[in-house]
């Protein structure tokens, strides 16, 4: 059982670690530590549950589940973004679309306080 579980799990990081792109290697370090001590506490767990001795089970399964969760941490990391930037229209792109309506600033009834529309 123990060893199907580390087949299947070695099979994932494999699969995950064929997808090879661009990442950000400050974000590939921290999915890679996280990862580490995520596996390493799930191993830990797994290993005393399973073993016929718990205590090396632990020490099994942290060291174990340590490199398979950093291998998969560093291999699900995030692409770094290849998009272009957008060029923000300088002019109008429909000229004239708001001559036709009608002006927002109307001063409310009542309000000593509202300023008058800008001149112009």
């Amino acid at each position: 059982m123990r060893f199907a579980a580390l087949a299947a799990m070695a099979v994932a990081t494999t699969a995950l670690a064929a997808c090879v792109h661009p990442v950000d290697p400050e974000d590939a370090a921290e999915r890679a530590a996280a990862g580490a001590v995520l596996g390493a506490a799930l191993g830990t767990g797994l290993g005393a549950t399973f073993a016929i001795d718990p205590g090396i089970g632990a020490v099994v399964g942290v060291e174990a589940g340590g490199a398979l969760g950093a291998a998969v941490g560093a291999a699900t990391a995030a692409p770094v973004a290849d998009y272009k930037p957008i060029v923000v229209p300088t002019a109008a792109v429909v000229p004239g679309f708001y001559d036709t309506w009608p002006p927002g600033y109307h001063v409310l009834p009542g309000n000593p306080e509202t300023q008058p529309p800008p001149a112009g």
